[in-house]
């Protein structure tokens, strides 16, 4: 499995877009000045505020008797102190400036304020961070395995895994259509059976499957049950395919232990909370597989992830 390594730096872009892609999902594309080569699966944190000069120490009066007025916008207004993580969709390379594509869905006070930002409004950068999933070098099938809002950076994968000639099938799910975050064309089956219904990556030879747990759009049901389904079919002996995934911890946990029990070699890009992205606050951890008497130890979502192999993943 080949991964490379990368530095990082903090960036100051000029937003290019910032569309909406469906009902909570928007694609936010920012070309960056000498970011640094990434993979898909690594991350960037983003600064959900808009970036200001240091203007020195403010003071705020404390009357006696009564609490300070605090009017700052990161402590009183919607825009967050703390950075947020978000996979790579995409990056693309023009001489020294990279474009970075980011899908993120608007929930939270810190992607509701990222909606509200356009076309030439400015971001701070920060990445790219963590680990990636990889190309196997020996493996010739790939499936990728994605929920919600994980399903950005297996787009991302599926153009390495496409580049390098592997056969690849994408198994993408949401709760209900208007919550999926990629288009597709207006013949998506029923049954799980890989189309060009999407055709970002039916134009690179990957074909897919919808499921969706309302049955509004495609499979009715989970896409962990699309996967079983398709595994069972025995088109995918298990010493040529590996498995990527990415999406709810339930989903992937499913995944992964079907993976393991098949002998599948699957990578999995855990989420986690992430307060700095690089290590710092020791927030974000998940529990390894470890031969000290424990039999596990924590490892970091940001620095020894995102991505790890589900084999090595403690659920309980």
């Amino acid at each position: 499995m080949t991964r490379q390594a990368s530095s990082r730096g903090v960036y100051l872009a000029e937003v290019a877009a910032n569309e909406r892609l469906c009902s909570d999902h928007f694609v936010l594309r920012l070309p960056v000045e000498g970011f640094p080569p990434s993979q898909p699966g690594q991350f960037v944190q983003l600064q959900c505020r808009r970036p200001v000069e240091r203007e020195g120490v403010r003071v705020a009066d404390w009357p006696e008797g009564r609490p300070p007025q605090l009017t700052q916008p990161e402590l009183t207004g919607i825009e967050p102190l703390l950075r947020r993580p978000f996979s790579l969709a995409g990056h693309s390379q023009s001489g020294q400036t990279a474009e970075l594509e980011i899908i993120y869905r608007a929930v939270g006070t810190g992607t509701r304020w990222l909606a509200t930002v356009s076309a030439g409004d400015y971001l701070s950068v920060l990445g790219p961070l963590g680990n990636g999933f990889g190309v196997s070098d020996h493996k010739p099938l790939a499936v990728l395995v994605g929920g919600g809002v994980g399903i950005p950076p297996l787009l991302y994968q599926a153009e390495r895994l496409s580049a390098a000639g592997k056969q690849t099938v994408a198994l993408l799910g949401a709760g209900r259509a208007d919550l999926l975050p990629v288009r597709t064309t207006g013949d998506v089956p029923a049954e799980p059976e890989p189309t060009g219904c999407v055709p970002r990556l039916a134009e690179i030879g990957v074909g897919s499957v919808i499921a969706t747990d309302d049955g509004s759009v495609g499979f009715a049901g989970f896409v962990g049950e699309t996967f079983e389904r398709l595994l069972d079919a025995g088109e995918w002996p298990a010493d040529q395919l590996v498995v990527y995934s990415c999406g709810p911890e339930a989903m992937m946990r499913a995944v992964g232990d079907l993976c393991v029990d098949r002998g599948v070699e699957c990578r999995l890009a855990m989420e986690r909370h992430m307060a700095c992205g690089m290590g710092t606050c020791q927030s974000c951890i998940v529990k390894i597989r470890d031969d000290n008497p424990a039999g596990w130890s924590y490892k970091l979502c940001c620095t020894d992830g995102p991505v790890f192999d589900a084999a090595d993943i403690v659920w309980k």
